[in-house]
């Protein structure tokens, strides 16, 4: 770091605050935000060097559509059918297409009703469902070719959900690579229009190489983003169908902080929880998880779990997009956005006996998640963060050559290949989440104290909370107790979920008071019970729900989400006019209001509203245009 790091810490502070400020334009805030250091974020950066610096897209004369193709909530299967009929399709010649979707009885519903549509346009649509875990890893090994899935924001930024449609980036049968996401195969083989998939590639590539805090760098973003979002209309390769707005319930007895649109999973219970009235343990619901190792957690319970028993260096303040220091108590950033420095809290106990943590089990904790043999994340830190590393000759990560560094007992820095504008944002998920050094022998260099199957069912890290059982699968249960000497807010009650996977089970479990914060599954859902009252400056829906079947009312609360769930084609095997005319019959609009209850929102781009250019009215705009 350079003598001038403190102002360079300043600079990029204020420099998210402003990113900040155009994200509370979408409902997630609002007004001006301040920074660390009490300064109100309205400076502007240059450029960074070596990024585009011009904001006219080279298209090779291809222009995309201005407004959405296929008719707003309007199931036109006359189109369908003439698209698919100009491709040689017809009543002697139907296109059997394989749909693979979740266990969800929405869901189900739903692809029901597209299948009777594409009957009319000679689309025999033949389903199927599956776990997550099993729908994964079907997609990614190429074996499907319509399937349904979602993405939650990683960090509030619209290059999140794009990098999903990046035709460099979408295909996942590298070795030594672990994949995550989304799985289109838009390769070279690709059933579809070249120059829209080139397109797409020069307009990811103006995203990813302007990463710089100023206006200039986010104009070109911008202006790169609602081109792919156009273009990805013209080739029908993903057809997003809904943003979620998450509903959490829970009893008076609770004075409950509703996380905000990252997700509960986002959040500490220890905060969201202000205290419980007459009880010391709040209790809760959670459908089925397999690992609570950090590296390993690849779903929302069990994330939710981790962010309550681990810390990472960052944390988002209560689920909402705000990041701030947890491990960290002060960090400096260079100016082309590729050299961090941080240094730790002192005095900050592991669970256990485990002691103090120190830069050492940082940097063992990074080791982990990016050379272990266990880790399912390698994705955050090699292909989001692209730290530094080398590789051998069969694309494997080098041991000890990942560029994070202890510099001293609590000193380490983190470099990265390229510059990234969300590193403090990525640095807050649970994967980064800090061990004890050597608890688990799976990396070069250490024998461990317990093995990696005991650590993933006994775990141990620094967090509000402290592991205490779990009982695996459906009728089996979680808990975790108070840890006292917390660096941060002690709770002052201890964890348990009880964890059921039948949607009729759960809701009678919190209905009967057994949970004091839950959700309500979709089928058990009356949006006619359902009474707004307020809004909050997160962009949050206060209200009740109620009177349920035994007469008791409860709170509510509706909070926009940063995701989107979608329908995605492998690229290589669906014909262009089968993916127009899916779009032709996709009522999104009628698919929430009538399958998910209302508990969503249409969507027309892959980007959230939170995090589209021009926020909520930018994104409204842009496809009614």
């Amino acid at each position: 770091m350079s003598d001038d790091s403190e102002m360079n810490r300043r600079r990029f502070l204020k420099a998210t605050g402003a990113a900040t400020v155009s994200i509370g334009l979408a409902g997630c805030g609002g007004g001006d935000t301040e920074t660390e250091s009490g300064e109100t974020a309205t400076e502007t950066e240059t450029e960074s060097d070596g990024g585009d610096t011009g904001t006219e897209a080279e298209n090779d004369g291809y222009e995309p559509p201005s407004s959405y193709p296929y008719g707003l909530n309007e199931a036109k299967i006359g189109e369908a059918k003439r698209v698919m009929e100009e491709a040689g399709y017809g009543p002697d010649n139907n296109y059997d297409l394989d749909w693979l979707q979740y266990q969800s009885p929405a869901w189900k519903e739903m692809a029901n009703t597209i299948r009777a549509r594409l009957e009319s346009a000679h689309i025999n649509m033949n389903i199927s469902d599956s776990d997550f875990g099993s729908l994964l890893e079907t997609t990614q090994s190429g074996n499907h070719e319509a399937y349904t899935l979602g993405w939650v924001a990683d960090y509030p930024g619209a290059q999140n959900f794009l990098q999903l449609v990046d035709p460099e980036n979408t295909i996942y049968d590298a070795e030594s690579y672990t994949p995550n996401g989304e799985t289109l195969f838009w390769s070279e083989d690709t059933k579809g229009d070249e120059e829209i998939r080139q397109y797409v590639t020069e307009q990811f590539d103006r995203v990813q190489n302007n990463p710089g805090l100023g206006d200039e760098a986010q104009s070109i973003r911008d202006e790169a983003t609602i081109n792919i979002e156009r273009a990805l209309w013209d080739s029908a390769a993903l057809l997003p169908v809904y943003h979620t707005v998450d509903q959490l319930f829970w009893y008076d007895r609770v004075d409950y902080n509703p996380p905000g649109g990252m997700g509960p999973s986002r959040a500490k219970d220890s905060i969201s929880v202000n205290s419980l009235e007459g009880d010391d343990v709040l209790n809760g619901t959670s459908s089925t998880f397999s690992s609570l190792d950090p590296t390993a957690s690849g779903n929302t319970q069990s994330g939710d779990k981790v962010m309550n028993m681990f810390d990472a260096p960052m944390n988002y303040v209560n689920g909402t997009t705000e990041v701030e220091s947890l491990l960290v108590e002060d960090y400096t950033v260079s100016d082309d956005l590729t050299e961090y420095e941080f240094t730790l809290k002192e005095g900050i106990q592991f669970h256990g006996d485990y002691g103090e943590v120190t830069a050492d089990d940082v940097v063992y904790s990074m080791r982990r998640l990016i050379e272990s043999d266990n880790s399912t994340n390698t994705y955050f830190p090699l292909s989001v963060l692209q730290i530094e590393h080398e590789t051998d000759d069969d694309g494997n990560v080098v041991a000890e050559t990942a560029a994070v560094e202890a510099t001293g007992e609590y000193t380490f820095t983190i470099s990265l290949a390229a510059p990234f504008g969300y590193a403090l944002e990525v640095l807050a998920y649970s994967a980064f989440s800090v061990v004890p050094e050597g608890i688990v022998g799976d990396i070069e260099g250490y024998d461990g104290d317990m093995a990696w199957e005991e650590f993933s069912t006994s775990p141990v890290g620094c967090g509000p909370f402290v592991f205490e059982q779990w009982q695996e699968g459906n009728g089996g249960e979680f808990r975790a107790t108070a840890f006292e000497d917390y660096h941060g807010k002690v709770p002052d009650f201890d964890l348990h979920d009880a964890i059921i996977t039948d949607t009729t089970a759960l809701y009678s479990y919190f209905q009967n008071g057994n949970a004091d914060v839950a959700g309500i599954p979709t089928a058990q859902y009356d949006p006619e019970l359902a009474t707004e009252e307020s809004t909050n400056e997160q962009g949050q829906t206060l209200g009740t729900y109620g009177p349920m079947s035994d007469g008791t009312e409860v709170n509510m609360v509706s909070t926009p989400s940063i995701n989107t769930y979608y329908i995605g084609f492998n690229m290589e095997k669906v014909p262009k006019p089968v993916r127009e005319a899916m779009a032709y019959v996709l009522t999104r609009e009628d698919f929430v209001e009538s399958v998910f209850k209302g508990r969503g929102e249409a969507a027309y781009h892959l980007v959230p509203k939170q995090v589209f250019p021009g926020g909520a009215e930018g994104y409204d705009s842009n496809y009614q245009e």
